[in-house]
């Protein structure tokens, strides 16, 4: 069960899978630290702690490396233990996600402002079908009245 806290064994494997890649990219392995560590934007020697297994790791980390690294924030929080998938709210598939949504969910906020936003579209969704709802038996009653009144006119010229 995840803590709230990143699991400092799990976090140093991601940052050492991260250098590595990045030693790749740039066909060196010098340098790689300080490359990754502009790209976090933290310093040096805060990768080096991270390394090394001193500090907590704080979340807001985790997601700037998952950020810099095009990496799912959420899926990342989750390896290294900071929560446990089963904490995790319900994600929906691309293929259940509508344009609306999509536009929420694809914007540079952060989860919980998101969360918010979907949350008020679900509301205004919910008070636009009470408007439809309305509307459609307000509808119901004009044709009741019409067809009243063409059966009153059939009987008369019958």
């Amino acid at each position: 069960m995840a803590t709230g806290e990143v699991n400092r064994q799990a976090w140093v494997e991601v940052v050492r899978e991260l250098l590595a890649e990045e030693a790749e990219l740039h066909r060196k392995t010098h340098g790689a630290k300080t490359r990754f560590a502009a790209k976090v934007g933290v310093s040096v020697r805060t990768v080096d702690t991270w390394l090394r297994r001193d500090v907590d790791v704080k979340e807001a980390n985790v997601r700037a490396v998952a950020e810099a690294y095009g990496r799912d924030q959420m899926e990342l929080l989750i390896r290294v233990g900071f929560y446990a998938v089963e904490q995790m709210p319900y994600r929906p598939s691309d293929e259940e996600i509508d344009e609306e949504q999509r536009q929420v969910l694809e914007s540079e906020l952060d989860d919980e402002i998101k969360a918010e936003i979907l949350q008020q579209l679900e509301e205004m969704r919910a008070a636009d079908e009470r408007l439809i709802v309305e509307q459609r038996e307000r509808d119901k009653q004009r044709r009741m009245r019409e067809l009243g009144y063409r059966i009153e006119q059939a009987r008369r010229s019958a």
